[in-house]
């Protein structure tokens, strides 16, 4: 499928889409691919490889396993960040320094969960 394709199945915004291709290319679990139309224009295609095939079916056989007292625990924990992050929010919007701090802080966080897994 085309990104573009892909971003409408979900009803995600294509820069989003585009991103987790992207990170999904880095773990090796799509690649990428052209087919050429014309002599000058091409469209990429994306695919999953058998490891993105299998960590998506490992996906599925943990949650199916999981009972209900993980998936309990896992929407309360779920609900105290959502609440959290929007006590955050709503804070940052009335202090500058702490909305550079907060984004410094995020972005942090994101970059050392994606370099540690």
């Amino acid at each position: 499928m085309t990104e573009k394709k892909i971003a409408k199945q979900i009803s995600l915004n294509g820069s989003v889409v585009s991103e987790l291709i992207t990170n999904l290319m880095l773990l090796g679990f799509v690649e990428r691919f052209r087919k050429r139309r014309m002599h000058f224009s091409s469209r990429e295609y994306f695919i999953a490889t058998i490891d993105g095939i299998e960590a998506l079916e490992a996906a599925k056989r943990s949650r199916r396993s999981s009972n209900g007292n993980n998936l309990f625990w896992a929407q309360i924990t779920s609900l105290f960040k959502d609440n959290i992050e929007k006590t955050l929010l709503e804070f940052s919007e009335q202090s500058l320094a702490f909305r550079l701090t907060f984004g410094a802080a995020k972005s942090s966080y994101r970059i050392a969960k994606f370099i540690l897994k």
